[in-house]
Formats: structure tokens, sequence, C-alpha cells
């Protein structure tokens, strides 16, 4: 069986890595979130049994399940009688899991969610016939170049379900979060009854939102903890949204950010209020402004009507393009003056718990 013993706990770090991280861990920042959760946990089988799976001394393991595969990585401070929660990061178009796991840090030492260290997962999507239709590249469903017929949610479950049975963790606090077309992977796993109600929170990252990703009927059954970040800058997915790409292929088509955050906030259930210097009777999604960061605002609405901690969070950051938000700028799409990862997603999953449900 196995187990690594807890034997350090080092300084908190700000940066991510340029490669990939080592055995031992230590964690970043925070910013003005509810309380962390701490609500009982609900064990998986992974807690009561032995796993097969073998783990390098960077403490990583390449799992195949049937013709796919996924990357895990557990923290110095595994243990297989703890349970430990469950982060879930889906790669962008033409990258993969080891690429994900870079720009994300979420292997980075130390980080914590629950007071406990996290398991990362980074999965790999199917091989798919890219925009040009006679590619061989990496994609998830929901996207126009999206392998034909490969059904990632169906997939998603079954990883998960894996994960459990092999791992000890806490199925309260599972999370999911992607980049661009991972992104909009993760929407649709939001907007899915069976995958909503299998993750206690979201985070869509420059998230590609075609219409198979960012369905019309979404209805995913429950109140949807979302944290949302975009770039003014990005060319890929703009920000205002587009009606067809540079060729002119209307599949491509995209929602207006603000558009789709305030439609989480509409089927989640959150406060409406007239506009505050207008007589218009017409109601708007009512979102608190702050600037968390430089060059950076967030508008958050709150849907306590629902859910006390159930929140919808948009980050909209100028001059950043198509990217993870990072100072290490790890995806091309900039550089900012936070990491997106341990200054706020992991803060947020930390508030969020499918035991408040």
């Amino acid at each position: 069986m196995l187990f690594i013993s807890l034997s350090l706990l080092l300084a908190s770090v700000h940066a991510l890595p340029h490669r990939r991280i080592a055995a031992k861990h230590s964690l970043g920042a925070a910013y003005a979130v509810p309380a962390p959760s701490r609500a009982p946990g609900n064990a998986t089988a992974g807690c009561r049994s032995a796993s097969s799976w073998k783990f390098d001394d960077t403490n990583h393991a390449n799992i195949t399940l049937g013709d796919r595969s996924f990357l895990v990585h557990i923290p110095t401070t595994y243990h297989p009688t703890t349970q430990h929660a469950l982060v879930v990061s889906y790669h962008g178009f033409k990258a993969n899991d080891v690429k994900q796991e870079e720009i994300t840090g979420f292997s980075e030492e130390g980080l914590t969610l629950n007071g406990r260290g996290l398991v990362a997962v980074y999965p790999n999507g199917q091989f798919g016939p890219g925009k040009d239709g006679n590619e061989s590249i990496r994609a998830w469903e929901g996207a126009p170049y999206s392998p034909p017929g490969v059904d990632d949610i169906a997939f998603t479950q079954q990883m998960v379900q894996s994960l459990s049975d092999n791992l000890c963790l806490d199925s309260n606090r599972f999370y999911a979060s992607g980049k661009s077309n991972g992104g909009g992977l993760t929407n649709l796993l939001a907007c899915t009854p069976a995958t909503a109600k299998l993750f206690a929170a979201f985070a869509p990252v420059s998230a590609a939102l075609y219409a198979g990703a960012n369905p019309q009927n979404c209805k995913p059954g429950r109140a949807v903890p979302i944290i949302n970040f975009h770039g003014l800058a990005d060319t890929i997915i703009p920000f205002d949204g587009q009606a067809a790409d540079k060729e002119g292929r209307t599949e491509y088509a995209t929602p207006n950010i603000t558009q789709y955050r305030e439609a989480w906030a509409d089927r989640n259930g959150c406060i409406y209020l007239p506009p505050a210097d207008s007589s218009s009777t017409t109601l708007g999604v009512f979102a608190v402004v702050s600037h968390p960061h430089v060059n950076t605002t967030l508008k958050t609405s709150n849907c306590s009507a629902v859910n006390t901690h159930t929140v919808v969070n948009g980050f909209t950051v100028a001059d950043l393009g198509h990217s993870w938000p990072t100072t290490l700028g790890l995806d091309g799409g900039g550089i900012t003056t936070f990491n997106a990862t341990t200054a706020n997603i992991l803060p947020f999953f930390d508030s969020q718990s499918m035991e408040m449900d």
C-alpha cells in the first residue's frame, strides 16, 4: 500500500514552476473569499483498500483507463487513510497532461485544500481532426475540432471512479478546472447534471465556449459555484465574443464573456437589482466590483438566495491574452502580477464543498 510520510512543512512560494514538480511541497497566497469549509469529509473506497498504482520519486503516476490516460500527482503528505481533495484540470487544444500541470501549478509544493495536501489530476484528450480536418491533435468534447463520437463526460465519470477506488479522497471536495478547450469542457461538466453534482466547484480559464461546450439548455440541476478568468487581449477566444472565426466559420462562434458569466449568475439564482443609475425597469445581475490585482477587475455575483456559499466570480484581466494567469507567463499569453491558482482558484475551491448543498 502506498504510504508517504509527513516530514516537511516548508515556506510559502508564489511563483509557479517551469518544470514538473519534485516530491516535496509548499504553498502561496490567498484572497478574500468565504472562510474555508471544515465540513466532515466523505471517504472514497480508496481509503479502505490497497491500491496497485505505483508512483515515482516525484509522486507522479501515469494511469491508463481503456484507451485513455491521465497523470496523477499526490502530495508528499499523502496518507492512504486520510481524505484528500481532488482537483482535475483539463488541457487546452494541442496541449497535454504535462503542459497543463506546468501552466497551472496544481502540483506545486505544499498546496492544500481543507488543510490537507491535494491530489491533482491531468487527463489527456483523445486525438481529433484539428481545425483543418486532417490533423491528429488532442482535443476535448464541445469544440468543432473534437474527436467524433468521443464522450468526455463519461470518461470523466469513469476516471473519477477509478481515482476514488484507488486513492483516499474526500468526495465532497472534487473540483474541475481547465484552460481553453479544456475550459470549455469544464463548463460542459458544470452544465451536465451527472457531473455538476460530482464536482463542488468549477474553474474555466480562457474558456473556448463554443456551442457544444456552452449549450443553450444548460441545466445543471443545482447552484454551481464558478470562478472564471479571461483576458481582454485574448485574440483566440475574444472577450467580447465572435460570430465566426477569421475564416468565417460560424461553428467557431463564442459568447460575450460578461454575458456568459451573467447567464451562470442567472441560473444560479443570484441577486437581481435595477441599475442604480437608471430609472429603467430592466433587471440586471447585481455584481460587487473589486480590483484584487493590478489590471484585474473582479465581479462577484452573490447567489445566497439559493445557497449561502454559491457565487459566480468573473476575473477580467487587462493586457492578458489566451493564457492561464501567472507571473511567469508559462503558456504564451503574457504575464500577470498574480498566479491565479494560488491567489484565487484554490482559496475559492477551499470555500466550497458538496457538504454545503
